[in-house]
């Protein structure tokens, strides 16, 4: 946003035509007027976002889109932030877990402030230490994550605040090492569905999130493709796409027309036809790239066979779970006699995808007798322990 904030003025004004603006949005659309020098703007969404409900006192103090107010309107800029960190004194007062709150706020504050210190720099050894401290701040922030969950289940918005929650949610949501742990939260949030204590918005987020991490289609089209430029192209591939509206007003989100503008692109949504349509289309390609990869398996052509099953895994959706396992069966049998470990590597990918959905016994691997060239690889062990 901040590299194409002209852009990002021009779709909000267009999602703004349709949709007033919650505290959030209006908060985002505050930062961008202020890059764009429109003080003016700029306030009228600050003031928009805190009597909407924004209450991150602390997050406003530092967030660098608002250095154009603070250089050119101090006194403005400073009663507007005084104005917010009382705000949020008087809040605090109101949750049960004020402290937990103030701590997961902080921990997301810290990973942003390192983010945007990198982003900053162009010297390369400064930005090597800089990556060494976000590496180490999204590990201590997850293992964190863990404990709060572990201890508490998902925290309600009563303890911690619609501030506190998204926080955590932000840590679980950028956890797509640890796929599981996205799924446990998940499970966490869902005993609180139906109630006011939950955001619905992060719900749906997280549920897409793991669907595609899984390799399976989002339900709610939160999830969008980035180009190389770093700008969003579009949507992940949606189950049932023509229904999608539907689901979304059913959790009180806006339709996914307006949710792409605030993205920088158009969306419109199929109708029942065109959705089968595609959907069968993807089905029929990912069933030819599949069937070409064992025809070149059966004659021995190894490679052909890598490139059609890896394109073919890459289609949200498109390979069955039982797909995946005879993908990694005949990618196990080609590591036997081929030293290349690309095969073996690739046949543990499928393998820790069907791992990570839960849908693997510890009877099942060790029954395959192609499995035994994976034993001595430590991805293998790991699922063995898993499943014991």
């Amino acid at each position: 946003m901040q590299e194409d904030y002209k852009n990002a003025i021009k779709y909000y004004e267009q999602a703004f035509q349709l949709q007033k603006p919650d505290a959030l949005t209006a908060y985002k659309a505050a930062g961008v007027y202020s890059l764009d020098s429109n003080a003016d703007l700029a306030f009228y969404y600050l003031r928009l976002a805190l009597d909407s409900g924004w209450t991150e006192g602390d997050w406003l103090a530092f967030d660098p889109y608002f250095d154009y107010l603070r250089k050119t309107e101090r006194d403005k800029w400073k009663a507007i932030e005084q104005e917010a960190l009382a705000r949020e004194q008087q809040y605090a007062k109101t949750l049960q877990l004020p402290s937990l709150r103030k701590e997961i706020n902080l921990m997301t504050l810290r990973d942003q402030q390192l983010r945007y210190k990198r982003a900053q720099t162009n010297n390369n050894s400064l930005m090597a230490v800089i990556d060494q401290q976000i590496n180490q701040s999204d590990l201590g922030n997850l293992n964190r994550a863990k404990a709060i969950i572990q201890q508490y289940g998902w925290i309600k918005i009563s303890q911690i605040g619609k501030d506190g929650q998204n926080n955590l949610w932000l840590i679980v949501q950028h956890a797509d090492q640890d796929v599981m742990f996205q799924q446990t939260a998940l499970l966490a949030m869902q005993k609180l569905k139906g109630t006011k204590e939950l955001n619905m918005e992060n719900y749906a987020f997280l549920y897409d999130r793991v669907q595609c991490n899984l390799n399976y289609k989002q339900l709610y089209g939160t999830q969008v493709v980035w180009t190389m430029n770093g700008e969003a192209s579009g949507f992940r591939p949606i189950k049932e796409e023509d229904r999608v509206n539907e689901r979304r007003k059913k959790i009180g989100l806006q339709p996914l027309e307006m949710y792409a503008l605030t993205y920088g692109f158009n969306y419109q949504q199929p109708t029942t036809a065109q959705a089968k349509y595609n959907d069968s289309a993807t089905a029929a390609d990912v069933r030819l790239l599949i069937d070409s990869a064992k025809y070149f398996y059966s004659k021995k052509e190894f490679q052909k066979s890598y490139d059609y099953y890896n394109t073919a895994s890459t289609f949200l959706g498109g390979m069955s779970s039982t797909d995946n396992l005879d993908a990694a069966i005949i990618f196990s049998k080609i590591g036997a006699i081929n030293k290349d470990e690309k095969y073996k590597s690739i046949a543990l990918d499928f393998l820790h995808l069907l791992y990570a959905r839960r849908i693997l016994t510890r009877t099942q691997l060790l029954s395959q007798p192609a499995f035994k060239v994976l034993y001595k690889e430590q991805r293998w062990k790991n699922m063995i322990k898993g499943l014991n």
